[in-house]
């Protein structure tokens, strides 16, 4: 009682109120949509493991200080973010439903105590509701209130009651390793084909299937009986889908296959590039954006306010980010610019459009220049890091490139003195429309191409690369988008 009492007063002074009207105005938030709401194109997913109240602890990259997430509320609750529940989420994802533009999903995982004790006196003075992923197995037994580092079942019930909390499958007991060779390596246990030391061979496709299946399926009869709820969805381990096994690569299916038999959504993490929130795609797959104490309250604010769906017709000239994003690799915007660079630890540096992602149909033309010897990029329909088109400039070609599923599926040269390298600042573009695409430089088209059928939207973003040499940039000053056919 005493925490809530301490977040209400903390709360009413950052947002420049008093404790007294703090308590006077505080009501029951619908999340359904009324009369004069901006409607939510997509919904963010925030995700949180342990909140630590230790003044000693160093922050990591998976735990966040207690100050820091009560910063992370504090700031998403001024600005008027309000959370949503489970089933609110996979109704607007289905398209069911409208919900209000400043909406999203609060989620934790592992079903740690302090992930919930530090974080519950938060969520009743904000009116929020949250998630819980649980490890079923560490949390759901015969010996109830033993207060270790996992929540027990009589603490999981207590939440439930409260109203705030919900609770989802992070497996029965499927967080962890399993040996995946007679080396001694190790893997994920939902991801990696387990080495059977007894009989000196990897365990079968069928067998894998099988295992990971049963996991699954005793973490939802787990929270189903003994908890009394629905268990509707999902948390996958690590965040992990398949996306970074060797033993087999196959899992990236199988995982969200089996998950999917028994569960109605899932959730993993987002990945370098990725947008940062969910459409409505009808999608099994959930992405969230992972937090610690090196996510700002205000870089926060700023995923949040920059999903809002962008119209086609777009000017920037950098004097402020807008929305831009860094995937991975340097970047600063200062100056009327913005840079692009690789980095000591990555061959390449990318940044993207947040709110371009719906864009179907439209023309980019931007001031671009190249410091070093690398090759830029500038991509339409882009989904992620891993599947977009792209038109790539050095300094003696320009290319079209089609990139699905990681894997590089056409590329188109042609050869010309962009004499990029040299400093010459260029306009360069690109036209999509359909099935077509056309890579400009200075106003001229210079190659033209046909669609991936899997991209027919997308957003925009920049990349530079050399796998040989550091220190190479790209530096964007300009950039004007018109969409093209319907709407122009």
């Amino acid at each position: 009682q005493w925490d809530y009492w301490k977040n209400r007063a903390a709360y009413a002074k950052y947002a420049g109120g008093s404790v007294f009207n703090l308590f006077s105005s505080k009501k029951e938030v619908s999340p359904l949509i009324s009369s004069g709401d901006q409607e939510a194109v997509s919904i963010p997913v925030l995700l949180y493991h342990g909140v630590i109240k230790d003044s000693a602890w160093q922050p990591d990259e998976v735990n966040i200080r207690m100050e820091d997430f009560r910063a992370h509320m504090f700031a998403l609750k001024k600005a008027g973010w309000q959370t949503i529940s489970l089933e609110d989420y996979s109704d607007f994802i289905q398209g069911k439903i409208s919900l209000p533009e400043k909406s999203f999903l609060l989620t934790f995982d592992d079903g740690r105590t302090d992930s919930y004790y530090p974080v519950d006196p938060v969520l009743r003075t904000l009116d929020y509701s949250a998630v819980m992923f649980v490890i079923t197995s560490r949390s759901i037994s015969e010996e109830k209130g033993m207060g270790h580092f996992h929540l027990s079942q009589d603490e999981l019930e207590h939440m439930l009651a409260s109203g705030r909390w919900e609770m989802g499958s992070h497996t029965y007991d499927g967080h962890g390793f399993v040996p995946t060779g007679a080396d001694g390596a190790e893997g994920h246990f939902l991801s990696s084909r387990t080495w059977l030391a007894a009989e000196n061979r990897l365990e079968t496709e069928e067998e894998y299937k099988t295992r990971i299946n049963q996991d699954i399926l005793a973490s939802k009869n787990d929270l189903e009986k003994k908890l009394g709820i629905k268990a509707v969805s999902f948390a996958y381990p690590f965040g992990d889908f398949g996306e970074t096994v060797e033993n087999f690569p196959e899992s990236r299916g199988s995982v969200i296959d089996e998950a999917h038999k028994v569960f109605d959504l899932s959730f993993c993490q987002t990945a370098s590039g990725d947008f940062p929130a969910n459409y409505r795609e009808k999608s099994f797959l959930a992405k969230r954006v992972n937090t610690n104490s090196f996510l700002s309250a205000e870089n926060l604010l700023h995923i949040f306010e920059s999903n809002k769906d962008k119209p086609a017709l777009y000017e920037d000239y950098f004097s402020k980010n807008s929305g831009w994003i860094s995937g991975w690799g340097a970047f600063k915007m200062e100056n009327g610019a913005m840079t692009i660079g690789n980095s000591p630890n990555d061959e390449s540096g990318l940044a993207f459009l947040n709110g371009s992602y719906l864009w179907k149909d439209y023309s980019v033309f931007a001031k671009m220049k190249l410091v070093g010897n690398g090759k830029a990029s500038l991509a339409a329909r882009y989904h992620d890091g891993n599947n977009y088109m792209s038109c790539d400039y050095s300094n003696s070609s320009v290319s079209l490139t089609e990139k699905i599923n990681k894997l590089l599926v056409s590329e188109n040269v042609v050869l010309t003195d962009t004499r990029l390298s040299g400093g010459r600042e260029a306009q360069v573009g690109v036209e999509i429309s359909g099935e077509k695409i056309s890579c400009l430089l200075d106003g001229k088209a210079v190659v033209s191409g046909t669609v991936n059928e899997n991209l027919s939207k997308g957003g925009i973003s920049f990349k530079i690369w050399n796998p040989v040499e550091r220190d190479n940039a790209v530096v964007v000053s300009q950039l004007k988008v018109a969409p093209i056919g319907e709407g122009e």
